[in-house]
């Protein structure tokens, strides 16, 4: 079988990034894989690529301007590169990341399968990307939504991360089924929920919700002044959250770490992890600290953590998202009780078998003999 994953690009350290080279090694072992990028150009691949993926660059320029100007002829040809290169390749089944060819790869009739792969949820627009409560911003957000909906339902399968998410898609179509994100790190060993440190891991981005957290970290230093938040990750607000981590007195207890080139020894060096995100599509993060048998207090955002956390079990889901008292309150608890934090990571370790890579790569096969042979 051969196969190709369709991208805009391979350089950015995301997960969606990590994960699509995770999935693309371990298929590579027993099928043809591609990975086809539209502006990578010559910088290279963020995660590291096995040999046996082949990787193709369409070299789309985008030009460096501003706004929409360029949109519509950057796009174009992008869809005429591709068009050729399907064509000349003759795939079996090709998967969109849902980026620039969102739209466009449907129409391309060569004879493979078609898969967008959604790595947000589909509310995402309304949730994250438009901040504004006016009607000109719910209007905005909205006309994203229904666009991404209109295109999707144009594919063959249309794959997300959650359950929650699946029911939502269900509305406007049954082309749509669920497969988890996997572990993406290899783990030697487990955290034993002993020092006095809390880890955060994502973009310092308004979605992940940062602001949240130092405001909650704020009310938990008057309880526990001896215990220590390290927040892993680099993002376009690093500047302004650590103006706010500053104006509240917190620069000696919380930390800005950057981007760790070894995130498992960090898990293992850290008692749990606390999720603050305003939305998420599938929290790889959480899964990761999971794995390392970490136990998790997260919000109860749309969509995910309430299928890696088990309440009560694993960890503790807050709700609303923004409840600062609650998630604080959560935090502490874990902070109290070693004997409690050690049987939820044991809990941890036991529900990260669900997300193994060999289960969900098999799950992708299946789903590709399905449409291959239909």
């Amino acid at each position: 079988m051969k196969i190709a994953f369709t991208i805009d690009s391979m350089y950015n350290s995301g997960g969606m990034e990590r994960i699509l080279t995770t999935i693309a090694n371990h298929l590579s072992q027993n099928y043809t894989v591609y990975i086809i990028t539209a502006f990578q150009k010559d910088r290279p691949y963020f995660y590291r690529l096995d040999n046996k993926v082949h990787s193709f660059d369409l070299g789309v320029v985008v030009p460096n301007v501003s706004g929409f100007t360029f949109y519509a002829p950057v796009k174009k040809a992008y869809w005429m590169r591709l068009k050729e290169f399907l064509f000349s390749e003759h795939f079996d089944v090709v998967t969109s990341l849902g980026g620039l060819d969102l739209d466009f790869l449907p129409k391309i009739h060569d004879g493979s399968k078609k898969i967008v792969w959604f790595h947000f949820a589909i509310d995402i627009a309304k949730t994250t990307w438009i901040k504004g409560k006016d009607i000109k911003s719910r209007f905005i957000a909205n006309l994203i939504t229904l666009r991404r909906i209109y295109y999707a339902r144009k594919y063959d399968k249309i794959v997300v991360l959650s359950k929650t998410d699946l029911r939502r898609w269900l509305r406007y179509t049954n082309k749509v089924v669920t497969i988890y994100n996997p572990v993406t790190i290899f783990v030697d060993g487990s955290s034993e929920c002993k020092s006095k440190r809390v880890i955060a891991v994502g973009r310092l981005d308004y979605q992940k919700g940062f602001d949240y957290l130092i405001k909650a970290w704020k009310q938990i230093y008057k309880e526990y002044p001896d215990w220590k938040l390290d927040i892993y990750g680099d993002g376009p607000l690093r500047k302004e959250l650590e103006v706010q981590i500053k104006d509240n007195g917190l620069s000696h207890v919380l930390h800005l770490q950057g981007v760790s080139s070894n995130i498992v020894k960090e898990y293992q060096n850290h008692s749990f992890i606390v999720s603050s995100s305003r939305a998420e599509g599938f929290p790889l993060v959480l899964i990761e600290a999971s794995a390392c048998g970490l136990p998790i207090v997260s919000f109860d955002c749309p969509s995910g953590p309430s299928e890696i956390v088990e309440h009560g079990g694993n960890g503790f889901l807050v709700s609303p998202v923004g409840n600062i008292d609650a998630m604080a309150n959560r935090v502490m608890q874990l902070m109290a009780d070693k004997s409690l934090r050690q049987k939820m990571g044991r809990c941890s370790l036991e529900l990260s078998q669900r997300f193994k890579l060999e289960n969900i790569a098999a799950e992708w096969i299946e789903l590709y003999n399905q449409l291959v042979s239909s």
